[in-house]
């Protein structure tokens, strides 16, 4: 059984050794096995593998463990580090505790000595800080440039002020209530409206305003320079300035901003009549301004022709010819039914004043509807600029006025467009009536006298 079972194991191994043969070899980087032809040789290979293995295996222990050393060695030097660094910070925590504590004892002991003199440096800082943000915004630093710096050093040291620097805080404090009073010219460059700099000749009215060239200038406390403004105030801010420049002794009139330029830039901003009514009028403001212009032309047609009628009728008056005018044209009735009676006489003067009558008053009833039709215009203008201010508040709310300044605008100033169209026609046109029923007051005297002529011959 012995001697069957060894065979056995043998054709087993000799099997496994040419099927391993018979497969495609592979680079494995080993050393190559060569193939046994006898079981004597067979048994020599396996005795020879078992020992290079045996070499390969001790060989990976003695790396394993030169590995395993080196790692507890850099695991020993990284604990000792930090070992290190923990003592280290320690150390060093109670050298901060330590230093904390001697700090303390320093600042009391510091304000212990300095007592009242500690009030003193506070007020002092609190001076320097205030007066220099002042001093950033003031008019006079736009002669003398850079004043706060040393204000703002001051307020923010963290050591006592010397007596040098507390000197030199009165003397700009009092240096700026002096120049406030103080009007003066001097030159520096200013910023144009191009945003080039140029250098400009600039008088100072205290800490109020700066002028120069018959325009007024703005102080940048941002950028600590001197802007021109893009536009002068409306109204007579501007026509002062250079009557003022112009005075060399004396008292001049000149129009200054106390809140050193606040005011000054939003006058800037005031619109004038002609650019409100420009901006706000809209389609119904055109209209009223079409209805005033045909109604003083209307007027004016109608005041050279009635001047021109009482000039040619007050020399009829005085002349026995008729003439082409309307009391002319009475008289040569007159002439031509003179020999009728009375009563035939005057009804043919009567049918002539009522000829006469419509020419003289012609047109004067459109005047009249004009300066009636303006207001009711303006209203309509109102009505319709209320809808659109109710407009904006239902979209953005009532919450921003200048959300609602649009059509309130538009509304009160189409109100008084109207009332400005209607007060010269009005007036216009009680005087082109008044001349006209002049006129109509003549024709009738002229034939009342007629008619009395008339009568006085008939009785004679």
């Amino acid at each position: 059984m012995k001697i069957k079972n060894i065979l056995a194991a043998l054709a087993l191994t000799a099997m496994t050794f040419g099927v391993n043969a018979a497969e495609p070899k592979k680079d494995t980087g080993a050393i190559e096995t060569p193939a046994a032809t006898t079981l004597n040789e067979l048994l020599k290979l396996v005795k020879e593998d078992k020992i290079r293995q045996s070499r390969t295996n001790a060989k990976r222990v003695e790396e394993f463990r030169r590995d395993r050393n080196q790692q507890r060695a850099l695991l020993n030097k990284a604990k000792a580090e930090q070992k290190r660094e923990e003592d280290r910070t320690a150390r060093l925590k109670a050298q901060y505790d330590a230093n904390e504590k001697k700090l303390a004892e320093l600042a009391a002991a510091k304000l212990l000595k300095a007592g009242s003199l500690g009030e003193m440096i506070g007020v002092v800082r609190q001076v320097a800080g205030d007066s220099a943000a002042r001093f950033q915004r003031s008019v006079v630093t736009a002669q003398y440039p850079g004043r706060h710096q040393f204000l703002e050093t001051l307020a923010q040291a963290k050591v006592f002020p010397e007596i040098p620097e507390i000197r030199r805080l009165w003397v700009e404090i009092q240096t700026e209530m002096t120049e406030q009073s103080k009007i003066v010219k001097f030159s520096t460059e200013i910023v144009n409206r191009d945003g080039r700099k140029e250098e400009r000749t600039i008088d100072r009215i205290g800490g109020f305003n700066l002028v120069s060239n018959g325009e007024y200038l703005v102080f940048n406390d941002k950028e600590q320079d001197i802007n021109q403004l893009l536009s002068q105030p409306k109204g007579d801010f501007v026509g002062t300035i250079e009557p003022y420049q112009g005075t060399s002794s004396g008292v001049e009139r000149l129009a200054i901003d106390p809140s050193r330029g606040s005011i000054l830039t939003i006058e800037v901003q005031r619109e004038s009549w002609p650019d409100r009514v420009k901006k706000y009028a809209g389609v119904v403001g055109a209209a009223i301004g079409v209805v005033l212009a045909l109604g003083l032309l209307i007027v004016l047609e109608r005041i050279i022709v009635l001047s021109s009628l009482r000039s040619k009728m007050r020399a009829q008056a005085k002349s026995s010819t008729p003439g082409n005018n309307p009391l002319g044209r009475i008289m040569a009735v007159y002439l031509a039914n003179k020999d009728d009676d009375t009563e035939n006489l005057e009804l043919k003067l009567d049918e002539a004043v009522l000829k006469e009558t419509p020419r003289i008053e012609r047109r004067i009833t459109i005047i009249k509807v004009f300066a009636a039709v303006a207001p009711l215009m303006g209203l309509l203008g109102t009505v319709t600029g209320m809808i659109e201010t109710f407009q904006s508040i239902t979209l953005y709310g009532a919450g921003d006025p200048k959300v609602m300044a649009g059509g309130i605008s538009q509304a009160l100033m189409t109100t008084v467009l109207g009332i400005v169209a209607a007060l010269p026609l009005i007036l216009l046109h009680s005087v082109v009536s008044g001349i006209a029923k002049g006129l109509n007051h003549m024709l009738e005297e002229q034939s009342t006298g007629l008619i009395a002529q008339h009568e006085e011959e008939a009785g004679a």
